[in-house]
């Protein structure tokens, strides 16, 4: 009688628990009292047998199985009931490229120096300056110049007593363009910062009502390139999720990103391409033709015509990456560098594995938080060589991620790469006379 009794109150507690929650409407018939009666009847006739051959006369033994068993029945009235917080859409990968070739597994990452350990968090994106000192934003929202050992605060995306990444803001990309700093804020806008420190102004404002495509809100910006003749090119990653979700953004894979460009001199903002997936790193040709964004969650990356008969038009300069592309940058010897968020299939990818099932991904998002779905990555640091027309002709690897296991880009300055990541405690510092 007291189990009995115990079982109609919980029950009856979560009865009255997940009717005051928000249910698909479909899903709805699953949570009567029958339903949640019947599951709880189930696990515990599975329970006696396990309580009779295991817990002996135990009462603590007992009253730990039904602990466990009240868990059971409402991480599955859970499941059920809530709605994930992403909408997935099906869609199939190509097969991953096999690591031959080009792509031969290597360990080249590994002769990189981690430098300033454990002395910032976060650098994603690094810019140079002609005397060799760098510039890169924090996960702290603190953006930092880095000249040897001395790290010096030069701008700030938040405010003094910010408590959470949305208030403190998220330095991404960061570039150089007439001795000034700019730097993409994910929450707020594109800042120009001076180099030493004196100002910063906020250029474009995510919040404006001009930064909308059919009445969507950009949600994540992400990366940036500048022309000579001051027009900034830039993503936004989502209209639906920030950049400390983005993990949703992975896993919904859905057409939710957009190119934009914003002219310095009319102020003018203009929607390049819409509906792409993920996009995330910016990068102008050396003759400005074009202009190249990585489209994250498709492993592939889109190129926007800017001049000649195909100005105004896209297609793709490479597909099928082995990994999911991050930022691009310039070759100082030509071609590109892309660095990779993570690599595909080693020993397993969740988007390409979960790409056709959709269900499976948006249940993974209601019973698992965003930080531990996304420490599922894999650890593998792999950073690409592509050419002008988008062929992979090198590649530098790390497997298992022992020195580099992640790479957000590569920035080249006088024989030597400075390797970036959205969530390392140091920069990679890798000299290219070892390797090439």
């Amino acid at each position: 009688m007291h189990l009995h009794g115990r079982r109609m109150l919980s029950t009856h507690r979560m009865r009255y628990l997940f009717s005051r929650r928000r249910k698909s409407r479909a899903l709805v018939p699953f949570l009567s009292s029958q339903s949640l009666d019947t599951v709880w009847e189930r696990t515990n006739a599975s329970l006696v047998i396990f309580l009779s051959t295991s817990c002996s006369a135990s009462s603590v033994c007992k009253r730990s199985v039904q602990l466990i068993s009240l868990l059971i029945v409402v991480m599955i009235a859970i499941v059920i009931s809530y709605n994930p917080p992403i909408r997935p859409v099906t869609f199939r990968m190509p097969p991953a490229p096999k690591l031959s070739g080009a792509l031969t597994e290597n360990s080249r990452l590994r002769s990189a120096q981690q430098i300033l350990k454990s002395r910032i968090v976060g650098p994603e994106s690094i810019a140079i300056g002609s005397d060799g000192t760098l510039y890169t934003g924090l996960a702290d929202g603190k953006i930092v110049s880095v000249r040897g050992k001395v790290i010096k605060e030069i701008g700030y995306t938040g405010h003094a007593q910010c408590s959470s990444e949305e208030s403190c803001g998220r330095p991404l990309g960061i570039r150089i363009h007439n001795e000034s700093l700019y730097v993409i804020n994910a929450y707020k806008g594109i800042l120009k910062v001076a180099m030493n420190g004196d100002s910063q102004q906020l250029l474009v404002n995510m919040k404006d009502e001009s930064i909308r495509l059919n009445n969507r809100q950009t949600r994540f910006l992400n990366d940036l390139d500048i022309s000579a003749a001051g027009v900034i090119y830039f993503t936004d990653s989502s209209s639906r999720h920030t950049r400390e979700y983005n993990i949703y953004e992975f896993l919904e894979a859905g057409p939710h990103g957009t190119l934009f460009s914003y002219n310095m001199l009319t102020h003018e903002i203009k929607v390049l391409i819409s509906g792409l997936h993920f996009p995330n790193g910016v990068q102008l040709a050396p003759d400005e033709a074009y202009v190249l964004v990585a489209e994250c969650t498709r492993a592939r990356i889109v190129r926007f015509w800017l001049k000649g008969e195909l100005a105004g038009t896209w297609d793709y300069f490479a597909v099928n990456l082995p990994g999911y592309p991050d930022n691009i940058r310039p070759r100082e010897s030509g071609g590109y560098w892309l660095g990779m968020a993570a690599i595909r299939r080693h020993p397993f990818s969740l988007i390409d594995s979960l790409a056709p099932y959709p269900q499976v991904r948006a249940t993974l998002t209601k019973i698992l938080p965003h930080f531990m779905i996304r420490s599922m990555a894999s650890q593998y640091g792999m950073v690409v060589v592509l050419d002008e027309f988008g062929n992979i002709m090198d590649s530098l690897q790390d497997p298992g991620g022992l020195v580099i296991p992640s790479c957000s880009e590569v920035a080249e300055h006088d024989g030597v790469l400075y390797i970036g990541s959205y969530y390392s405690s140091y920069i990679g510092k890798l000299r290219l006379k070892d390797e090439f």
